[in-house]
C-alpha cells in the first residue's frame, strides 16, 4: 500500500504495544484535544484508520488495508489555530538515535477528515533559512520524500508555524469519511 497518510512501508522501528504515551517534539502548551477526530475512518485505496483517545492530547492510530497493518502513537497539537497530528514513527533506544515524528495538518468537519502532510521541497527551503534545522531527503527510499533534524522543540515548533500560515507548505490532501456504523 502506498499512502501518503501514513506510510506503512517506513524502514523505521513502529511503535506498539505498551499504553504509554509516547513523548511529544512540540512542548505540551501547544497539545489539544478535539474529539472529532476519533473513530474509524475510510481512506484512499481502501484504507481503513482508526484513532483512539489515549488521554490528554495523546492518540493511537491504527492504518490498516488488505496486505498490512501498522500502528503509531502520537498527538494532536494546535499551532497558530490550525490542527496538527504529530505521529511518533521511531523512538529511540540508544542515547546516539533521535526520535522521528510525522507532521501533517488535520482538519475535521462532520464525517470528513482532511489530511494535508507537509511537502518534503518545502521543508528543504524552510531548513535553509533555519539554522537549527538540517534537511535531509530520503527521495532514494520513497520519491519526493525527506525530513528535517532539529536541535530542539523550538525550532521544530517555528517550522510548523511557518507551515500553518502557507498554503505551498502542504501536499497533496488525502479526504478520509467516517466509518458508518
Amino acid at each position: 500500500m502506498k499512502t501518503t497518510f501514513i506510510p506503512l512501508a517506513l524502514a523505521v522501528a513502529l511503535l506498539t504495544g505498551c499504553a504509554a504515551n509516547v513523548p511529544s517534539g512540540i512542548d505540551p502548551a501547544y497539545h489539544a484535544v478535539d474529539t472529532a477526530m476519533l473513530g474509524e475512518w475510510n481512506g484512499p485505496n481502501n484504507t481503513t484508520v482508526e484513532i483512539e483517545h489515549l488521554g490528554g492530547s495523546a492518540f493511537e492510530l491504527e492504518v490498516s488495508d488488505a496486505k498490512d497493518e501498522a500502528t503509531y502513537r502520537g498527538h494532536l497539537l494546535d499551532i497558530s489555530g490550525k490542527k496538527f497530528a504529530e505521529v511518533s514513527v521511531f523512538q529511540p533506544d540508544q542515547k546516539t538515535e533521535v526520535p522521528v515524528y510525522l507532521y501533517a495538518m488535520v482538519e475535521v468537519s462532520g464525517d470528513t477528515m482532511v489530511h494535508k502532510p507537509i511537502k518534503a521541497e518545502w521543508l528543504a527551503e524552510q531548513s535553509r533559512n533555519l539554522p537549527s534545522a538540517i534537511y535531509r531527503s530520503t527521495a532514494d527510499e520513497q520519491p519526493g520524500s525527506g525530513g528535517v533534524v532539529v536541535r530542539d522543540r523550538a525550532a521544530m515548533l517555528e517550522l510548523l508555524r511557518k507551515a500553518s500560515t502557507d498554503p505551498s507548505a502542504f501536499g497533496a490532501t488525502e479526504t478520509l469519511t467516517r466509518k458508518k456504523k
